[in-house]
């Protein structure tokens, strides 16, 4: 009697060898291995090793060995069948009954793989051949040679109907293996059976053992859907799988960075633009399994999603999939492209330098949490202000390691105290005027003259000017925190201009752009600085980086005395 192998394969996916074996033992992490005092022997010094990627435990003192039951086994003293039901209850997973026929499906799925094996030299064949001319057009269309091609094991399927299934009978391979393959469908019908994939170009889809286990599939037309992928299968399971993983793996050591791409060619152009250890879901959101699977990797993926609304809408995603599961020292970091463009077409266009750029300097979980829900609504009430906090707060209390959430509760707190660090016109004693804010000067300057001028303009005006000029922040900084802006995208712009500069008061115009860009605020400084953007903020000679610092200073504390007048007339 025994389990499906399908079902311990998930349990293995599912479930981290060091967080197990961490209940028993302290570990720490040395590169992409664990570290601790045996828990089967007593030692002094530390000799227990676990390597996630390969999914076994030694010790080096007690010669003990084993995979994630093997652990449970010889602690607790189990048989397999009692580590593989403890570990399955510990998750909440259910348990499948025994299977009387394990060894069957254990040949079933070698069979599987040996099928998907000569399909995938089949589809490389077919490739080089003359009815996949217009697909390997497409490919040099997108920069790829021949050499990646194979790296990656393209392929091609022709569009005839039975082709493939024709060849792989020959082969001596079945029909039963061809449909649990999911090489081949069956019609409801009663029709005959027909090839899945037909007019695609193939992506094989390997695991970390090297194993091709399935196969993606991108039509050269218009036709929907773009991409296909195999059905699910007793080896193929499309939310326990990512696009790349072998490749990731076997480049762990030529770089630490491990990139979250949306798709087969994302990942096919990172990797050519150098960037090997890169991986995709396979056209679905990350799944909590995907992402244990991505720290086993690397202890920070960076999820570098395409730059459009959907793609920002799928990069939030992730992260709230990911909060719940956060631990110290793991966590997700985020690269946001140009919009409308992917790490493919980047690459195409030859801006390399431009996406290693972002890639070096990604935006933090917490910064991405943050700006998400600071631009969901204006903080402009008191009622929105405690509306806002309330949503913090709940994203915070999902996580469920308490040593993290209490850092991401203290943060929020912070950034929470300093966005709302103004004291309203309307409140207290009013700030004296300096002299520089004289009712002369107001009445005669240009900027004062028209009573009827907009105060958002002003207020960005205001914004604008140290962004322009971030060394100015040093002089104007109490003021600044005394302005209540309107508009909250402008507003949590102002307190990551703040955050930035406190973090490098010598921080330029060029360095504070890439910074607050960086820190998803990109559109809104576009707006301020581009002559189409929020009523030509960007013609106030003030805001310009090139113009006199000094000049500068005294135009941003002009425009702040005539909108502090401004205000006190609007008052009731």
């Amino acid at each position: 009697m025994g389990f499906p192998p399908s079902f311990l394969d998930d349990l293995r996916t599912r479930v981290s060898l060091s967080q197990l074996a961490g209940r028993r033992t302290t570990l720490t992490q040395h590169g992409m291995e664990f570290k601790g005092l045996c828990p089967f022997h007593n030692e002094k010094t530390p000799s227990f090793t676990i390597n996630e990627e390969k999914g076994f435990f030694h010790c080096f003192g007690c010669e003990a060995h084993g995979d994630i039951f093997g652990f449970v086994m010889q602690l607790e003293g189990l048989s397999f069948v009692e580590a593989v039901e403890q570990i399955a209850n510990e998750c909440g997973i259910a348990i499948p009954a025994p299977s009387a026929d394990a060894d069957s499906q254990r040949a079933r799925r070698r069979t599987l793989v040996e099928t998907n094996e000569l399909a995938t030299k089949w589809f490389e064949t077919q490739l080089r051949g003359p009815d996949a001319k217009p697909a390997r057009k497409y490919l040099r269309a997108r920069g790829l040679d021949g050499t990646t091609a194979r790296h990656f094991r393209l392929g091609f399927a022709p569009s005839t109907g039975t082709t493939l299934s024709t060849h792989m009978i020959k082969q001596k391979v079945t029909p039963l293996s061809l449909l649990a393959s999911g090489l081949v469908r069956q019609p409801e019908d009663g029709r005959k059976p027909y090839d899945f994939f037909r007019g695609r170009i193939i992506f094989p889809i390997i695991d970390k053992t090297r194993k091709i286990i399935g196969f993606g599939g991108r039509t050269l037309g218009n036709g929907e859907p773009k991409y296909i992928n195999s059905p699910e299968t007793d080896l193929f399971r499309k939310g326990l799988t990512l696009y790349n993983l072998s490749n990731a793996v076997a480049a762990r050591n030529q770089s630490p960075t491990l990139i979250v791409a949306e798709g087969y060619m994302d990942v096919i152009a990172l990797h050519r633009a150098g960037f090997t250890r890169s991986v995709a879901p396979l056209g679905t959101a990350l799944t909590n399994e995907q992402i244990i699977q991505l720290w086993r990797l690397s202890p920070e993926p960076l999820v570098c999603f395409d730059g459009d609304p959907a793609g920002n809408k799928a990069a939030y995603r992730a992260a709230t999939r990911a909060l719940p599961l956060l631990k110290p020292g793991h966590s997700l970091s985020f690269v946001f492209l140009p919009t409308g463009h992917d790490p493919d077409s980047l690459v195409s266009e030859n801006r390399i330098t431009e996406l290693k750029n972002l890639i070096q300097s990604p935006v933090t979980l917490v910064d991405f949490i943050w700006n998400q829900l600071a631009v969901q609504q204006p903080v402009d009430t008191p009622e929105r202000q405690a509306a806002f906090k309330q949503n913090l707060r709940k994203i915070a209390l999902t996580i469920a390691d308490r040593t993290v959430q209490q850092g991401y509760l203290a943060e929020f707190k912070k950034r929470v105290d300093q966005l709302f660090a103004y004291k309203p016109s309307f409140v207290g004693k009013r700030k004296p005027f300096h002299k520089w804010e004289s009712p002369a000067l107001l009445r005669n300057h240009s900027r004062g003259r028209n009573r009827s001028g907009d105060p958002e303009h002003r207020e960005r005006v205001l914004i604008a000017t140290l962004i322009g000029h971030p060394e100015l922040i040093k002089d104007v900084r109490e003021d600044l925190l005394e302005i209540q802006i309107r508009n909250p995208k402008l507003q949590t712009l102002k307190a990551s201009l703040l955050d930035t500069w406190q973090q490098d008061p010598t921080i330029d115009y060029s360095r504070a752009r890439e910074e607050l860009t960086n820190k998803g605020h990109g559109e809104t400084v576009a707006l301020l600085f581009d002559r189409t953007g929020w009523n030509q903020t960007i013609i106030e000679p003030s805001i310009r980086p090139e113009s006199d610092a000094e000049t500068a200073l005294l135009a941003w504390r002009e425009t702040l005395a005539i909108h502090r007048e401004e205000t006190a007339h609007s008052e009731p």
